[in-house]
């Protein structure tokens, strides 16, 4: 009778979880809290299983010897969008996307020091199939203060780009983020949790050419980043979804060292530039802030030339009681090791929300701005943003819209940005 009783209960229990809370807890977790089921029964409960899910992280096979286990999972992010340019010669647009469509693997062999990763962005197959597949690595813990990994990841500078973009306040990331991160790069990298999260770290030596690119030059890619959280641990994500009930404060800096290969094509008047074998974002990306110096011209046509690069970042997050801010700074220097010729480029972004619902409705606000060459007067950009995120299933099923203005100071002209997506994640 007794363990009918516990049965209903935990019924009943799993009922009202499936309903209102945003993480969707485990069945196990629920009894605990509740004091339904022992210490020891939550141990036993919580045992991997042959087969299993886990809302967020997908489906769960585990071996019977318990050596070896694969979580299976997927990403959607159908997204609207509508731009408004100022500008006569840009052509407004108004379309649908399909942003993010990932499939994610996952799990540890052998052991479970020894995890593994593969995340296969299938959107990407369409716009630029050589991105498709993202982070590929096995990583092993020798302890929580050292844990090596060995293959591509996200480069460990900026907090916006380590943040997994399933965990952000807006729709996407800042336009500055967007032209100063590296993005991916195969390499090693070795990362430590030194007094229980309390300061973090990352040293690592990439091929320096990119996601997906073997490097043809001698240089390397040189990373590292420090965070130190004095008020205990802070993971990375943007928001209090959580509703943190004690203040958390996180303080972070990133640097990056690389020597990029300029070439040269053509002849005259038609000789163009370009940097060679490297699809680094801050050199592909259309706002990138090299990669627009480079096509512009800015170092010139007429030599091919070793360019060597300085990037550094300050960034900050703090997050209480359904309140948060974040912000972040960004320095690049390029220095064309024939001609002498140098850029310097800066910018940063502030950003804060708040939970009016409790780990329900979110509004948030961000400013960015960014001189993509000092060395060029009135090219400066800047952007004030607003958003409205829904969660239904916290970040495994929300609602985002947001809305911007971009003012580019040369020519004084405004472009309008709005989006709406629907994020899924299973």
């Amino acid at each position: 009778m007794k363990k009918q009783a516990t049965l209903a209960m935990a019924g009943v229990l799993a009922v009202l979880a499936a309903g209102n809370d945003a993480q969707a807890k485990s069945l196990e977790d629920i009894l605990k809290e509740k004091g339904v089921i022992t210490e020891a029964e939550y141990k036993e409960a919580s045992k991997a299983k042959p087969f299993d899910y886990k809302l967020g992280k997908g489906f769960v096979f585990t071996s019977p010897d318990q050596k070896f286990q694969l979580l299976l999972g997927g990403q959607i992010q159908a997204q609207y969008e509508l731009d408004n340019y100022e500008v006569a010669n840009k052509q407004d647009v108004s379309q649908f996307n399909l942003r993010r469509v990932k499939t994610l693997l996952s799990g540890y062999a052998f052991t479970k020091d020894l995890t593994y990763k593969a995340t296969y962005n299938w959107s990407n197959v369409v716009k630029e199939n050589s991105k498709a597949m993202e982070e590929v690595n096995m990583k092993y813990r020798v302890a929580d203060e050292l844990q090596v990994m060995l293959g591509q990841e996200k480069i460990q500078y900026s907090r916006q780009w380590i943040t997994s973009n399933t965990a952000q306040q807006f729709v996407d990331g800042s336009f500055v983020r967007n032209a100063f991160m590296q993005g991916y790069d195969i390499g090693i990298n070795l990362h430590g949790d030194l007094w229980t999260g309390l300061v973090k770290y990352d040293a690592g030596i990439f091929g320096g050419a990119g996601q997906n690119t073997k490097n043809k030059t001698g240089d390397n890619a040189y990373n590292f980043r420090l965070t130190f959280n004095p008020l205990g641990d802070m993971k990375y994500g943007e928001g209090d979804l959580e509703n943190t009930q004690k203040p958390l404060v996180s303080l972070g800096s990133s640097y990056y060292l690389n020597t990029v290969k300029k070439t040269v094509t053509g002849t005259g008047a038609t000789a163009t530039s370009a940097v060679d074998n490297n699809s680094s974002n801050f050199v592909t990306d259309s706002n990138g802030w090299l990669g627009t110096a480079v096509k512009g011209k800015y170092f010139g046509t007429k030599v091919a030339e070793d360019i060597s690069v300085d990037s550094w970042e300050a960034d900050f997050a703090a997050k209480w009681r359904g309140a948060s801010m974040q912000g972040e700074y960004f320095w690049g220097k390029a220095v064309g090791e024939t001609s002498g010729k140098e850029l310097i480029a800066k910018g940063g972004y502030l950003q804060a929300g708040y939970f009016v619902i409790p780990q329900r409705l979110e509004l948030a606000l961000r400013y960015a701005w960014m001189d993509p060459n000092s060395q060029i007067g009135s090219d400066s950009i800047s952007e004030v943003q607003g958003a409205v995120n829904y969660f239904l299933y916290g970040n495994n099923l929300k609602i985002q819209g947001d809305v911007g203005n971009r003012h580019i100071y040369k020519g004084q002209v405004d472009d309008l940005v709005a989006r709406a997506q629907v994020q899924l994640l299973f």
